[in-house]
């Protein structure tokens, strides 16, 4: 599903807020990092009893987020890729940051792009100088599939935007200037 291109600037938005909210400096992200700074709790799918489990590896093979009491949890397969692991992460991360209450195709969009945003943004692929897929996988320890989108994505952002870059943008690059001193 295709989102506005309002709807997607508001989410790079979002996603560096985030980034300037827990100050992040170095890549890749670590997911227990930022879930650790959020406050919100990871479990994983082995903790649960196999009657729990099976109900919910029916609910979602990659992982979800459940709200109890005044947190969040976020449950993860770790039969996954690491890499798969760290996405599916962050795409509940982006469930919550993008307050959803409602699983729908729209809603899934969002997510999916968040995370892919958050782990490989067009901008921090431009200042580190990322040519080819596997620089993106190496770089921010991404999954092949993420890695491919997000260089498509920087190839569209190079074409069309250059290096007029947003404010955001220029926020981004500045955090990762920071954390290379």
């Amino acid at each position: 599903m295709r989102l506005s291109d309002e709807r997607y600037e508001e989410i790079k938005e979002e996603v560096v807020e985030l980034y300037k909210e827990l100050h992040i400096t170095t890549f890749p992200v670590m997911a227990m990092d930022v879930c650790k700074q959020l406050g919100i709790v990871l479990k994983s799918y082995n903790q649960f009893t196999e009657r729990t489990f099976a109900a919910i590896i029916r609910a979602s093979e990659d992982g979800m987020v459940v709200k109890i009491d005044n947190h969040y949890e976020i449950f993860y397969n770790p039969s996954k890729e690491s890499a798969r692991v760290r996405s599916t992460i962050f795409h509940e991360i982006g469930h919550i940051r993008l307050k959803h209450l409602i699983h729908d195709e729209e809603n899934e969009a969002e997510a999916n792009f968040f995370a892919s945003y958050f782990l490989a943004p067009a901008p921090l692929i431009h200042y580190f100088e990322l040519s080819f897929t596997q620089e993106i996988i190496d770089k921010f320890w991404v999954t092949f599939s993420l890695a491919s989108n997000a260089n498509d994505r920087y190839q569209k952002w190079l074409k069309y935007s250059g290096t007029g870059f947003r404010a955001y943008e220029k926020e981004l690059i500045r955090l990762a200037k920071e954390g290379e001193n």
